[in-house]
């Protein structure tokens, strides 16, 4: 009876161990441009296939001090100009769920992060002739790149069910380029139009628009 006690607590330590050990988050720091960063979060399993790490986004100034801009990013490429970064992000939805949508941000530090993915849209739409609303139901991605001396954004939309009735005549790819004043002005417009407001899901602050 002693040794099977004893066989139970041991094999209760190791357990609890590998629990623990499963448990550790072993962070992964990437510095990038002008103090910005990137954290990877790998999440661990003991048994199944862990899933790919978060990538949150911080900055971190001259004399060491970190201050988080975003806690989860969607996994495409960051586009720096001097200390202006933008970035997609995960951000929660009105939905009960709080299911997370990649949205575009700039973000330039120490000010809070912007969110200009409508400012995006509206002209995209106005420069394609496209209605402005649909252009907001429809938006799957935009991904920003470095290009041509200013940012060019890659536009993806959802397809159209190709079982309905009516097949809706809309682009799935779409892009905008911009020069650095034209983003500036963007971020303006945000600033101005936009109210302070808290992520559902990730409770970030940033600053967007109500629609």
């Amino acid at each position: 009876m002693k040794l099977t006690s004893s066989f139970a607590a041991s094999l209760g330590l190791i357990l609890i161990s590998l629990s623990w050990a499963g448990c550790q988050t072993h962070t992964t720091v990437t510095p990038l441009r002008n103090g910005y960063e990137e954290v990877a979060h790998p999440h661990h399993a003991l048994l199944d296939q862990p899933e790919p790490p978060r990538i949150s986004f911080q900055h971190r100034a001259a004399d060491g001090r970190v201050t988080p801009i975003w806690p989860s990013l969607y996994g495409v490429s960051d586009v720096f100009k001097g200390d202006l970064a933008i970035f997609v992000a995960d951000k929660a939805s009105l939905d009960p769920e709080r299911v997370t949508h990649p949205r575009l941000f700039a973000v330039r530090f120490p000010e809070l992060p912007l969110d200009i993915t409508d400012e995006v849209l509206w002209r995209w739409s106005r420069a394609n002739g496209q209605d402005f609303a649909q252009s907001l139901r429809k938006l799957a991605l935009v991904t920003p790149e470095d290009k041509n001396g200013g940012l060019l954004l890659r536009l993806e939309f959802w397809a159209a069910e190709t079982w309905s009735a009516q097949r809706e005549d809309w682009p799935e790819q779409g892009t905008l380029q911009l020069d650095w004043s034209q983003v500036n002005a963007i971020m303006q417009a945000v600033k101005t139009k936009g109210v302070l407001q808290k992520d559902l899901r990730w409770h970030t602050a940033y600053i967007g628009e109500q629609l």
